[in-house]
């Protein structure tokens, strides 16, 4: 009788185990869901310097002209009144 019901609890705690290790949300999915967390973690600091990036471009571009300047010049290739422009192709 006492050996029956140790076999039974055997037969349950494997299924137990079963169930942690290979069921849909078992132990597979928690290692996942950990790689899946790093990598957003990762991507979030990436855009979280970019951010703090385009904040401070904003905070110059409102501060002085230079940045303005510095801007239409590189960007949309204004020059000044009385600037000679050279194109120099390869």
């Amino acid at each position: 009788m006492i050996r029956f019901f140790i076999i039974i609890l055997i037969v349950f705690f494997l299924m137990i185990q079963f169930d942690i290790w290979f069921k849909d949300d078992g132990f597979y999915r928690v290692k996942e869901l950990e790689q899946m967390i790093g990598s957003q973690v990762e991507e979030n600091e990436r855009l979280k310097l970019r951010n703090e990036q385009l904040e401070r471009e904003i905070e110059e571009l409102k501060s002085g002209t230079e940045s303005i300047e510095e801007k239409a010049r590189t960007d949309l290739g204004m020059i000044k009144e009385g600037e000679e422009f050279y194109l120099i192709v390869e």
